[in-house]
């Protein structure tokens, strides 16, 4: 057998030099009971420390595939603070390469860039995978789930101590029901201590291949396991990004929403046909730039296995034109800690190679941002999803995604929202402009050129409560290019578009459950980056629906939380 990679950090194998898949079988399969356990679940959940190379996974997704019921659910959840790249997982599962295709062929696609966080991908709507690239002490405590299993994989106790923390041991209690078990390889002391010390009885079992035991066993407690209820019907009430967004999602969950929305598909401020895929900058980490960073990286990758939505994966820079903005984007890389592949502060010179034009400025740049027609892309996200012209029937689930129309919305009377009037320009690439290789944001934007057009935006004005166009808006756009990208040329303006987009106080999106019961949920106020929102979004209002497990952090699902603004507490 081929020799197993090895962690550069710990120096340990991400699985055993005699069998890895073997290993997982006998360790976290027939230690958890596994398959019997799901049988007759309509749900089930498992909960794994250390992702490694995704071995685990995948084989558990395989076997879910071929022994579970029709219709049954597996969420797997992992958590991971070295990622590797889709390029070293391919080659360390390379002995398994024909025993888990297709598996591995679908998680390589979807496999998300290295950026911390929390990222959901769904296969195949019946297996959600939920990875966390975070420090298992600070992941933990941030998710919000009720595990069957728990696979404990951690590198060799002895050499990663702090992944086998009281911490660790106390928190999988937290997320554990009376009769969820364990198994890990190791049958270390103070991870047996731990663990009884936690709630669990434990025992100690044959180990695999040379190790003479290992550990598995049972949480003894009060807290019952969550039944997951039938599929509910859902109306989803409106058809801008937000709404076709969640629509899209629901689907891969095996829902079946109906759309409505009188003004038909992409009507107001989601009828753009240039947007510009771009997180929220803030200068620490915290639940808001995480929530920006899993849509970031959700959207990427979703976007790019798209058709017919002029999907451009250009990249983004963004100007360093002020000192606020220094301070902040230094500290933005200090804090978001994201990888090098993703994130780079550039000099002006190497800003100016990358965008193909001279900028006069450093800038912040993102290899994976670009730009998409987000009408298109609304239509693609509502591809197969009945749409209603009428609301006739009661509908067990209410989605309030109307955007605009979400201020008149008597439900939504007490959310302090509000509308901004935003107009981009159209205009006809120069000599110039056309040499363009990536969008250029400067406080306003302008895209790299597609078809010989260029968008450039957009407005910001919240005292005005109309969409129709005006010249002195298109000077204003045009303007303010030209005060930070040197243009020798007059431009062409070849289009306009005035729409009103909605914005909460605090100007982060409103998403969740705006009863008790969960059966009036919203997701509005995505603001000037509703491409990124509204699809992170959707998978937390799928979450509700279904019963969890949580695809964002709990300190997000804090700052998304309608109630946020009366101080009382409501779980996602």
């Amino acid at each position: 057998m081929k020799v197993p990679p090895r962690s550069a950090q710990f120096d340990d194998v991400y699985f055993s030099v005699h069998d890895g898949a073997e290993e997982t079988k006998h360790v976290f399969f027939d230690g958890n009971n596994l398959p019997a356990r799901w049988q007759g679940e309509a749900h089930f959940t498992i909960a794994e420390t250390g992702f490694g190379t995704g071995l685990n996974f995948l084989l558990a997704w395989k076997l879910f595939e071929e022994t579970a019921p029709k219709g049954a659910f597996l969420d797997f959840i992992s958590i991971e603070k070295f990622p590797l790249s889709a390029q070293e997982i391919k080659d360390g599962l390379f002995p398994w390469a024909n025993d888990l295709s297709p598996y591995l062929d679908k998680i390589l696609t979807q496999y998300p860039i290295r950026v911390p966080g929390f990222h959901r991908m769904v296969f195949d709507g019946r297996v959600a995978l939920t990875l966390i690239f975070d420090d298992v002490n600070e992941a933990l405590p941030e998710i919000a789930a009720d595990v069957g299993a728990w696979f404990l994989d951690g590198f060799t106790p002895s050499k990663n101590p702090d992944m086998w923390s009281q911490n660790v041991f106390n928190e999988m209690a937290r997320l554990s029901h009376d009769g969820t078990t364990f198994s890990t390889f190791t049958a270390a002391g103070f991870v047996k201590r731990g663990l009884m010390a936690a709630g669990f009885n434990v025992t100690k079992q044959k180990g695999f291949a040379h190790k003479r035991d290992m550990l598995t066993g049972v949480f003894k407690g009060e807290k019952k396991r969550k039944i997951q209820n039938a599929k509910p019907s859902i109306l989803i009430q409106g058809a801008g990004l937000a709404g076709c967004a969640a629509a899209y999602v629901l689907k891969q969950y095996g829902f079946k929403p109906v759309l409505y929305d009188p003004n038909g598909i992409a009507h107001g401020a989601s009828g753009n046909d240039t947007g510009l895929i771009n997180p929220r900058f803030t200068a620490f980490r915290d639940g808001v730039s995480d929530f920006y960073t899993a849509g970031f990286a959700q959207t990427v990758r979703v976007l790019s296995a798209m058709d017919d939505i002029d999907y451009k994966a250009c990249g983004s820079i963004h100007l360093v034109n002020d000192e606020d903005k220094r301070k902040r984007f230094t500290r933005t890389i200090e804090n978001w800690n994201w990888h090098s592949d993703h994130m780079k502060y550039l000099s002006a010179q190497m800003a100016s190679e990358v965008a193909g034009i001279a900028v006069e400025h450093d800038a912040l740049y993102l290899p994976q941002s670009g730009q998409v027609n987000p009408a298109q892309l609304c239509r693609a996200y509502a591809e197969g999803v009945e749409m209603i012209e009428a609301i006739k029937d009661d509908y067990d689930v209410h989605i309030l995604a109307k955007g605009a129309g979400s201020i008149g919305d008597n439900t939504l009377k007490n959310l302090p929202i509000h509308t901004v009037r935003g107009q981009i320009t159209k205009i006809k690439a120069t000599p110039e402009t056309s040499r363009m290789n990536s969008n250029i944001c400067y406080g306003g934007y302008i895209s790299a050129p597609r078809d010989g057009v260029q968008t450039v935006g957009s407005t910001f004005q919240k005292w005005l409560k109309d969409s129709d166009v005006s010249v002195q808006d298109d000077e204003d756009n045009v303007s303010k290019l030209k005060q930070h990208i040197k243009i020798s040329l007059d431009l062409e303006i070849v289009g306009r578009r005035a729409s009103l987009r909605t914005a909460a106080r605090d100007r982060f999106p409103i998403i969740g459950a705006v009863d008790e019961g969960g059966k009036v949920l919203v997701s509005t106020a995505h603001g000037s980056h509703g491409i990124v929102s509204s699809l992170a979004g959707a998978h937390l209002l799928a979450d509700i629906i279904r019963g969890g497990p949580c695809s964002l952090s709990k300190s997000t699902i804090g700052f998304l939380r309608p109630q946020r603004f009366q101080k009382t507490k409501i779980s996602c």
